[in-house]
């Protein structure tokens, strides 16, 4: 195969010598790879770089015709794909020691004249050979040693988990990037419902779109030993999807090689077929239930597909706009087809997400609820369909045993849906349930390793169980990732407060985007634990005016009340949250660590007994109170 390779490589270089304008794209093209891929390739075969191999082969072609005198020393320079005849001088002296022109006096090059293949002055090659050999026995003594140390204290076996990098464009229309990017999606999707393998998440392989790292450093960073690579030739009436399927550690090796093409009405028989070779070239063993799921396929209307790859894309995204966009394309794609289950799901779980944060709109929710049944109904193995229902009953309709069965059965289809996990960790926080919580929201960690998101998330379960130092490991890893993130800046400053850092707390929190009234309550709870109330009251005060002139969540509104004193005011409007489910009243007691201002009033407790959730009130709470 690599053969085969470097030989298609090869020929397109000598059929395009006199080309000046072919260029590494070009090559890149010819054999169905993306630069960043045939960069990694050619690096791994032979050591160099696609831009070195084209110079490379166009400074021999024009060695070997100055040797036959066929030409003058500027024709040949065109004719090897050099436009000026300066700059071939100069490149060809820089591979051989000696001019063209010196070589066309001789007909011939002296060999003590010239460079090794690699750039070596004479007489360097024999002492090199001798370096060589000595550092390959040690390496090999090395080796052995670690083998025999692995077979003696090691008899885990080895995880089978994989990466599918993102897939190239190759069809000549930059506007398919967004279908093929959701074919991407699907790939891991159904790779996902295979539980002996731990699949990665799509938004974690994204930064390695067109990037030039080796294999080997990807598989490091995202904690797998098997990659997929693949591309998109031509998409229209008829889809070629290529993949290739390489393992990475101990040794990187290629297990399959393979084109997929058939017409577009069966792109899902494509890549449920892909997903069955690749699980097989794996040595995974697919249950009955499993082989079946990739077995059963139909036929989808083309249009109707490629509006749901679009609306999947952009829901990806994980913007307020984005998700906006990706509805719109779920609605259109079923206005064409309303019987597409893909559809209705994405749909519902678009909904479920926007509402999860940004949306207050029942109508909308009751819509994702609609759409999810009607997925399930069509077809009753559908993860999102099933996570959105998790989510809706979690956050906004307070069904806590309708939430649980959701995720278990999102799970069951597809134990590797980050999604699920994630969100499943804060089901369980409502029930206290430490063991359950951590487990999932580590879970998403490992599924989505490169999601600041996930791990601020993880960081403010810690939190909350007081577990401050394993919260500040993971809300660090969180801002490596990204740089200023809210949610990671908000655990961070709460682990200044646990530490009475009041001042880093309060310089932390100030980063945070102050326009929005949760963050403005984040700052003054800071304010109010620091003992600077007066600056607590000054931010209420800002959000009561803004709430004056447009709608602002009566749940932050009543805890900033709570905080500053203003009981009355605290409860009627936390009444008014609970009583409409607005998000995150369900979670009051999770969303600032350690809150105490509200503890002494049997208001809050009843809060907790009106949503259905355990009985929140601590040990230490008087008679009166319990009463």
């Amino acid at each position: 195969m690599d053969d085969q390779f470097l030989s298609i490589i090869n020929q397109a270089i000598e059929d395009n010598i006199d080309n000046e304008k072919f260029s590494v794209e070009d090559l890149a093209q010819s054999v169905g790879l993306s630069r960043s891929a045939m960069h990694r390739k050619l690096m791994k075969l032979i050591g160099k770089s696609a831009s070195d191999l084209i110079t490379e082969k166009r400074i021999l072609k024009a060695k070997e015709l100055l040797e036959n005198n066929v030409a003058t020393t500027s024709e040949i320079a065109y004719r090897v794909g050099f436009s000026d005849p300066s700059y071939f001088n100069k490149v060809f002296r820089k591979y051989f020691n000696i001019s063209p022109g010196d070589i066309r006096k001789d007909g011939v090059v002296d060999k003590k004249y010239l460079l090794s293949e690699k750039g070596e002055k004479p007489g360097a090659a024999k002492s090199k050979n001798l370096l060589i050999k000595t550092v390959a026995i040690i390496a090999i003594m090395i080796v052995i040693g670690g083998v025999i140390y692995f077979l003696i204290k090691s008899k885990k076996p080895v995880e089978k988990s994989i990466a599918v990098l993102p897939l190239n464009n190759l069809t000549g229309v930059p506007e398919n990037s967004y279908i093929i990017d959701g074919m991407q999606d699907v790939l891991i999707g159904e790779l996902g419902q295979i539980k002996s393998v731990r699949v990665i998440s799509r938004t974690s392989t994204l930064r390695y779109r067109n990037s030039e790292m080796l294999l080997p450093d990807i598989a490091k960073e995202l904690g797998v030993n098997t990659i997929v690579e693949g591309s998109v030739r031509c998409l229209g009436d008829s889809l070629c999807l290529i993949i290739q399927l390489i393992d990475v550690f101990p040794k990187e090796r290629h297990l399959l090689a393979n084109e997929y093409i058939d017409d577009m009405r069966n792109a899902l028989k494509i890549q449920k077929t892909a997903v069955k070779d690749i699980a097989q070239n794996i040595n995974i063993r697919l249950t009955n239930e499993q082989k079946q799921l990739l077995t059963e396929t139909r036929q989808v209307d083309p249009e109707t597909y490629k509006d749901y790859l679009r609306g999947l894309y952009q829901i990806n995204l994980g913007t307020p706009e984005s998700f906006n966009t990706g509805i719109s394309y779920m609605q259109k794609a079923l206005k064409r087809d309303p019987g597409e289950p893909l559809a209705h799901a994405g749909l519902a779980l678009g909904y479920a997400l926007l509402g999860h944060g940004y949306l207050e709109a029942p109508d909308a929710f009751r819509t994702a609820e609609a759409a999810a049944n009607k997925a399930l109904k069509i077809d009753p193995n559908l993860d999102e369909a099933y996570i959105a229902i998790a989510m809706l009953n979690t956050y906004n309709f307070w069904n806590w045993p309708k939430a649980q069965d959701a995720f278990e059965d999102a799970l069951a289809r597809n134990p590797n849906n980050e999604i699920a996990h994630a969100h499943y960790a804060w089901y369980h926080v409502l029930f206290d349930n430490k063991e359950e919580s951590l487990y999932h929201a580590r879970m998403a960690t490992v599924l989505e390793p490169l999601s600041p998101a996930y791990y601020s998330w993880l960081a403010w379960l810690y939190v909350y169980f007081e577990e401050f130092e394993k919260a500040e490991i993971e809300v660090r890893k969180s801002l490596e990732l990204m740089e200023n993130l809210p949610y990671g800046n908000t655990v961070l400053g709460w682990v200044y407060l646990h530490k009475k850092e009041y001042q880093k707390a309060i310089e932390t929190h100030q980063k945070l985007p102050l326009n929005y009234p949760f963050f403005k309550m984040v700052l003054a709870y800071t304010y109010v634990q620091a003992g600077e109330m007066d600056k607590a009251i000054a931010l209420r005060n800002e959000v009561e005016d803004e709430a004056k002139h447009t709608w602002v969540n009566p749940f932050e509104r009543g805890l900033l009340a709570g905080m500053v004193g203003d009981s009355d005011m605290a409860f009627e409007l936390l009444e008014e949250a609970r009583e409409h489910h607005y998000y995150p009243t369900n979670h009051i007691n999770v969303i600032l660590p350690g809150m105490k201002f509200l503890d002494n009033d049997p208001r809050y407790y009843a809060l907790f007994k009106e949503m259905n959730l355990p009985d929140k009130m601590p040990i230490y709470a008087s008679k009166s109170i319990k009463e």
